[in-house]
């Protein structure tokens, strides 16, 4: 059972929990008031037991709960604040989306934004909260493309806002500069508002506390990536077919690694392998650079092409 559908059986028990303390301190002469918290009791139970037998969803959900200045416990939250974090989360959300499934561009619309689009359908208890769901018409055995995106999301915020240094290291290589921008947005907001935040996405729960938030802003405004492609001259050193992973020798001395780019088949590496290795090579690399305050972080290579040498002076002869 997700995070989410047992958080809303749990709030039916607790509910189930407060009519049953209710039937037994009512006495005989409260007939009529006895009779309609029995009728809610088995609404109810009606309803706990249809969740037990719930499948699991296959769609998008995720419950944010916030906290701290501008929620007033359960009854309120300010609305500039509340319809601006979910706003910001479901753009956070598109972008992932995109990149994961048509890529995401450096500037201009974000492609196929409506197939990220979630609909806020219910204000849930526990400080005060919003759930957004994928609106489907039809049911699906698989997990949607919207769902892992919404999962992925929720664990990038996280990950941001964790004390955990080397996961927020090896995590942000991998992030691109336009989601990085809408995570400082998102903790930016949370910051200057005072607020805090439990979020329930899939099987997770995450807890950002101030210190979280913080912490999440200074990483995500701290931190810039660099994009860019680069020919060098080299060998390759060797690849792994499964884990499209490479080892390259550039002339010079230092050893890249990284992924290589999928595209290539598995086939096509193994070739490489008994092909290319050893052999004088100019490969075409994505280089990402991850800057921390202006300082480089880390690099990251994506192998996107490569080619023997041609050696001249045996192209020459041969010809001859």
């Amino acid at each position: 059972m997700s995070s989410i559908r047992k958080l809303e059986r749990d709030y039916a028990k607790a509910d189930r929990a407060a009519l049953v303390g209710l039937l037994d301190r009512i006495t005989e002469a409260d007939a009529l008031t006895r009779l309609g918290l029995e009728s809610r009791l088995a609404e109810l139970n009606t309803q706990i037991a249809a969740q037990d037998l719930e499948p699991e969803t296959t769609h998008a959900s995720a419950a944010l709960f916030f906290g701290g200045r501008p929620v007033i416990g359960s009854q309120g939250i300010e609305a500039e604040f509340g319809t601006g974090a979910v706003a910001t989360f479901q753009d956070l959300v598109s972008k992932v989306l995109a990149k994961n499934t048509s890529g995401l561009r450096v500037k201009g619309p974000i492609a196929n934004k409506s197939a990220a689009t979630m609909h806020i359908t219910n204000i849930v208890r526990g400080s005060f909260g919003f759930l957004l769901e994928e609106v489907h018409d039809q049911a699906q055995l698989i997990d949607t493309n919207l769902k892992e995106a919404v999962e992925e999301a929720s664990e990038l915020l996280d990950i941001f806002g964790e004390a955990d240094e080397e996961r927020f290291q090896t995590t942000v290589v991998e992030v691109d500069q336009r989601i990085l921008a809408t995570t400082r947005d998102f903790f930016e907001l949370m910051r200057q508002h005072g607020a805090t935040l439990r979020m329930v996405a899939g099987e997770s729960e995450f807890q950002f506390g101030s210190e979280a938030v913080a912490r999440g802003f200074e990483r995500a405004s701290g931190t810039s990536i660099e994009e860019d492609e680069k020919s060098l001259d080299g060998q390759l050193a060797g690849v792994l077919p499964s884990a499209h992973q490479f080892e390259f020798r550039a002339r010079g001395g230092d050893t890249l690694k990284g992924k290589v780019d999928p595209a290539w088949t598995a086939i096509d590496l193994e070739r490489w392998n008994r092909e290319l290795v050893g052999v004088d090579a100019t490969v075409d690399m994505a280089v990402k650079r991850v800057l921390r305050h202006g300082q480089i972080a880390r690099e990251n290579y994506v192998l996107k092409g490569i080619a023997p040498k041609i050696d001249s002076a045996a192209a020459a002869h041969d010809k001859a």
